[in-house]
């Protein structure tokens, strides 16, 4: 192949035989041309670049394996297509087209036979960074393209990887918070930004000059020294800390870390320092601290030791050594448990810190100590650990003196109990209460309330009280009259624990005077008995005045009913007396019928009050047996009838269903001949009476309605009550003990009896046996 000089286009040379002024053979030629391009073709596939052809049309042509694996496209894929649209990204496809056009115009290009960088279109879609070398070829006498791709992605990664670490390395480097300095043959070979302003100079004047001259006068052979012998190999301290001076007179404590490196070729000494004034100022600040502190601790007037894990005094003050008998120099006893009442007594405080330790808890107690002489006294004790992490600190504590509060707690505790024991002895009930709740109670107020103990002290004296009103109605004037007068007195109605009622006097007087808030002592006397003793006594008075009302109303009653009947008598008697030979014996026969009803009127009038002394006296005898209803109460209306003498209608409505049942006879006949009685009594004449009896879920029920006077409505509560009558009554004869001897009746019968009434109108008796 030979090169153009102008174009730079590869031609291929005519064949020539090997033997000047010979004509080749033109079989052997072809043979060889032949074996030429096996050869090449073997080349190009086995080539790791990838190498394909594009005829001027920009098809290609030619498609190497290598190009298929790099590419993604098949030979059979790649071949006839148009290469710019196949591998040329979109961005690069019209300069790709346009210098196309140029060159094959023209013969002029800038990329043909350059090598440049740039990006092919993988079958994915992916983009490949490749080196691409771009060759022209003219075959019989056609431009013909060439190109070798080689791929890149790994060089550009790794590029991009260095890159990327040595920005990372020179940002640590330039942001890092410790100086950085590089000591080569006594000059400065690199400085970090920190290392010039740590030293107080610029970037440029320390590469310089470096900043020994900036290290204290003190400090400065020092420096020097160990840098040479770190040079020379010997072993020296890589970690010290000194001092800068700066311009304007400040010392500057800096930590230096020093090692030695390899740099350019030849040993150098890396040095990292970074400001440690403030450490240093807080450390002599602390130092400070602790001395006052140990002060502080040396004169307390509390005992402070600190211990070792295995009980070992490491340190104690003076307070702890007075204590238990030290002399001041002393020191702390050997062992902490020498200090105990016992080894039993040490045992059981030994269980009791390792359980607060667990716990995270501070211990803390009062024990009986020993002191060196053996005798005891009393110690509040508290202690924790110095760490909760690392027990090989040990712990710290606290030892105060409580001797002369403990005598002074059990003298209280004696009084305490003397008082205790007289209050418990007192023969009312004691309380000591805040904001009403029971603080203290006595042994007599356990008793009094049926509460024990537990169940009182601390609770709200609300439990005593059956409902919220009266419990907040007694509070806001019990608290008036304390916050008034200091003290309170009143009877009171409380309730015990088992809801029976307790009378007591009520006293209490304030802690403080006339401020209830600080406390409040009460006393209760039990009057309950005296309370009972008087309402018996009121209710004896009572029965004694109703007794009183009851003979009054009697005497009345018997004076009034009995005189008429027993005029007539004394009539009649007169009569036949004077006149019995003269009158006719029909007229003897009336008298004497008159003188009979009128024995018969008294003597139902005389069983009726024996009837209710039974009754009063509970002795009226309930005999049930097998009654037939309607036969019984036909016989009680045919009576009723015959007593009205036709003054009013009496009619009956009985349900077929109502038949036999066990009653008491004789307690029916007072019952409905009562009812009957009454509503024609207090009916005026024509009027009409019903008597019903029906049957309603197994009970009988019986009903007795008239048209007469009826009952004022506020005489309703009295109308079952013996010799009472109503105030509309008028001259209508009758004792007022026929609906009390009724009502008695039907309840021996276990039933109830009900009355409605329009006065005036109507009234309805209805019965439910």
């Amino acid at each position: 192949m030979n090169t153009d000089p102008e174009t730079g286009v590869l031609t291929a040379p005519p064949f020539a035989s090997n033997t000047p002024g010979v004509e080749a053979d033109p079989a052997k030629v072809i043979r060889a041309l032949e074996a030429r391009q096996r050869h090449m073709v073997s080349l190009l596939a086995s080539a790791r670049d990838a190498v394909l052809e594009m005829n001027a049309q920009g098809l290609i042509t030619s498609w190497n394996a290598s190009a298929e694996r790099m590419l993604g496209w098949t030979a059979s894929e790649a071949l006839g297509q148009n290469m710019c649209r196949l591998i040329v990204p979109p961005q690069h496809r019209q300069a790709h087209e346009a210098g196309l056009a140029r060159y094959l115009q023209s013969g002029q290009s800038q990329p043909v036979n350059r090598l440049l960088e740039t990006e092919a279109l993988h079958k994915s879609g992916a983009l490949v960074a490749v080196e691409l070398s771009i060759f022209s070829v003219v075959v019989d006498e056609e431009i013909n393209f060439g190109a070798f791709i080689r791929d890149i992605s790994g060089r550009r990664s790794a590029e991009q990887a260095l890159r990327q670490s040595q920005e990372r390395y020179r940002a640590v480097i330039e942001h890092v918070s410790e100086g950085m300095i590089v000591i080569k043959d006594q000059r400065v070979a690199f400085a970090n930004p920190r290392a010039a302003e740590l030293a107080g100079m610029s970037l440029e004047d320390m590469q310089q000059i470096g900043f020994l001259h900036r290290v204290h006068p003190d400090d400065h052979a020092l420096v020097v020294d160990r840098q040479n012998r770190r040079l020379a190999g010997e072993a020296v301290p890589s970690r010290y800390e000194l001092r800068l001076l700066m311009p304007d007179g400040e010392v500057r404590w800096i930590g230096i870390s020093v090692t030695v490196v390899p740099w350019d070729g030849e040993q150098a000494t890396l040095t990292f320092f970074s400001d440690i004034s403030s450490r240093r100022a807080l450390e002599e600040k602390l130092r400070d601290t602790l001395q006052e502190r140990e002060t502080v601790l040396e004169n307390s007037l509390v005992g402070i030791a600190f211990l070792t894990p295995e009980g070992a005094f490491r340190w104690s003050n003076r307070a702890l050594a007075k204590m238990f008998g030290l002399a001041p120099e002393a020191g702390g006893p050997t062992d902490w448990r020498a200090l105990f009442a016992s080894p039993e007594e040490y045992l059981c405080v030994a269980k009791d810190i390792a359980a607060c330790n667990r716990e995270g808890r501070i211990y803390q107690s009062d024990l009986e100590m020993r002191k060196l002489d053996g005798s005891l006294f009393w110690a509040t004790v508290s202690g924790k650990p110095v760490s909760v992490i690392d027990e090989t600190q040990g712990s710290v504590w606290a030892v105060m003196d409580i001797s002369p509060r403990k005598a002074l707690e059990v003298a209280l505790a004696r009084a305490s109990s003397e008082r205790e024991a007289i209050f418990n002895s007192a023969l009312v009930g004691i309380s000591y209460n805040v904001g009403r709740r029971m603080q203290w109670v006595n042994d007599k107020y356990v008793e009094m309330t049926g509460y024990a103990r537990e169940e009182l002290v601390g609770r709200s004296t609300r439990l005593f009280y059956a409902d919220e009103e009266t419990y907040e109605a007694h509070g806001r004037e019990t608290l008036a009259a304390l916050i008034r007068d200091g003290v309170y007195v009143e009877e009171r109605r409380l309730l015990r624990r088992d809801g029976e009622t307790l009378w007591v006097q009520l006293a209490g007087r304030c802690v403080s005077p006339n401020n209830p808030a600080a406390g409040v002592i009460w006393t209760l006397l039990d009057i309950t008995d005296r309370r009972r003793a008087e309402d018996n006594i009121r209710a004896a008075l009572q029965r004694e005045k109703e007794l009183n009302d009851l003979r009054s109303r009697f005497v009345s009653m018997t004076s009034h009913e009995f005189r008429t009947p027993l005029a007539a008598i004394l009539s009649a008697s007169e009569l036949l007396r004077e006149y019995s030979d003269r009158m006719p014996e029909s007229e003897k026969a009336e008298i004497l019928e008159s003188i009979g009803a009128g024995v018969q009127r008294m003597t139902r009038m005389l069983d009726r009050v024996l009837l209710i002394g039974q009754v009063d006296a509970q002795m009226l005898e309930f005999r049930p047996h097998e009654v037939d209803l309607p036969a019984l109460c036909h016989a009680i209306v045919d009576e009723a009838r015959l007593q009205s003498k036709g003054a009013c209608t009496v009619t009956t409505q009985f349900s077929p269903r109502v038949a036999t049942g066990l009653f008491d006879a004789k307690l029916l006949r007072h019952i409905f001949g009562n009812l009957l009685s009454n509503a024609i009594k207090y009916s005026p004449r024509g009027a009409q009476v019903a008597f019903t009896i029906s049957e309603q879920a197994g009970r009988t029920v019986f009903e007795v309605e008239d048209e007469g006077i009826g009952i004022p409505a506020e005489e309703m509560p009295h109308l079952f009550e013996s010799f009472h009558r109503a105030s509309n009554v008028g001259d209508i004869p009758g004792t007022g003990l026929g609906l009390a001897i009724v009502k008695t009746a039907v309840e021996l019968h276990g039933g109830s009896i009900e009355v409605q009434s329009d006065p005036g109108r109507r009234t309805s008796f209805v019965v439910t046996l």
